[in-house]
């Protein structure tokens, strides 16, 4: 059978009914039976026409960027993982692993650094073992800490309370709503636990490969795996995932840009993607050839920076976001 695209069908069907109403005319036949033709055939010649317009898929420019470095901060840190900037205070708080990921061993700790890549306080909050990622909920601080939260008064830069949570293999990442809600990403348990009132619960155990950076998106939550090497969006209330690409290999941090449709997710390994609105990954910067990793990110618009921590190269590296001008 013959494929034929929807303008083909329209052309087709207008043909017809053409036909159908010269011929009624030209012999008188009921009157009636004309004018319905006519109006059919009107119908189907305005479809016609609507039908040549682009989608808005067809009609969208893709924005291209490209990234410069800012400046970086003295190789203080230690295996620092997540960054996250304080509005109130205006400082950045950076999460040191101390070289053992998985291991509870106590020597995980928080930095402060300020907004030119000073670090102000290499040990500010000391007494965590492996902390990742970072959230913050008004006066408090969050980090994902293996098996457990952290919970931080950012006033006195002293913990709080540690929330153990019961399953947990390897706590990566924490985002937040507005409400002060948590998401808290498993890597190794492929869970996405809540923490909500007081009260941690799975939230989602499901096509999941691996997850690493979480980030709350208004109506859906998106998600960068190093299994399965992809990036997706779970919708908060239906719970369905839907995939929005792939091919980012160790998927880790999230961060949107501030205009709508474009989100910035690192690779572990050590590479810089640019997810557009047509779901494409462009490359934005490949350090993974040097050993440079790009762990958890944050992006900060109304400074332009992206700030992405190195890891194992022990600095936290801020990259300006430029838009390109292409020629067509």
């Amino acid at each position: 059978m013959m494929d034929m695209s929807g303008q083909q069908v329209c052309q087709t069907s207008y043909y017809i009914f053409r036909e159908i109403y010269l011929y009624l005319k030209k012999y008188q036949k009921n009157m009636k039976r004309i004018t319905i033709i006519f109006l059919l055939t009107g119908i189907i010649i305005a479809s016609c026409k609507s039908g040549t317009k682009k989608t808005a898929n067809e009609v969208l420019q893709v924005k291209h960027f490209e990234i410069t470095e800012a400046w970086r901060t003295d190789t203080l840190l230690l295996t620092p993982e997540s960054v996250i900037f304080d509005n109130k205070r205006d400082i950045f708080y950076v999460s040191n692993l101390n070289n053992e990921p998985r291991l509870k061993d106590g020597n995980g700790f928080i930095s402060r650094v300020d907004k030119n890549g000073k670090i102000v306080d290499l040990r500010w909050i000391e007494g965590l073992s492996s902390p990742k990622g970072l959230a913050i909920s008004g006066d408090t601080l969050f980090a994902a800490d293996i098996d457990e939260v952290v919970a931080m008064d950012i006033n006195s830069g002293r913990i709080i309370k540690k929330i153990s949570v019961q399953g947990a293999a390897l706590l990566n990442d924490i985002t937040t709503n507005p409400d002060g809600i948590l998401y808290i990403s498993d890597t190794d348990a492929n869970r996405i636990y809540v923490y909500d009132k007081g009260v941690i619960s799975v939230w989602f155990d499901e096509q999941l490969n691996g997850l690493n950076g979480l980030l709350w998106d208004n109506d859906r939550l998106l998600v960068a795996s190093q299994g399965s090497n992809d990036f997706a969006a779970i919708d908060l209330k239906s719970k369905n995932r839907q995939l929005i690409t792939d091919g980012i290999n160790h998927g880790d941090g999230i961060a949107w840009t501030g205009i709508p449709g474009y989100y910035i997710v690192t690779d572990w390994e050590g590479e810089i993607f640019m997810i557009n609105p047509d779901s494409t990954a462009v490359s934005l910067l490949r350090t993974k050839d040097q050993g440079i990793n790009s762990a958890d990110i944050e992006y900060l618009r109304d400074m332009n920076l992206l700030l992405v921590p190195t890891f194992y190269r022990n600095s936290l590296v801020a990259y300006n976001l430029a838009e390109k001008k292409v020629n067509q």
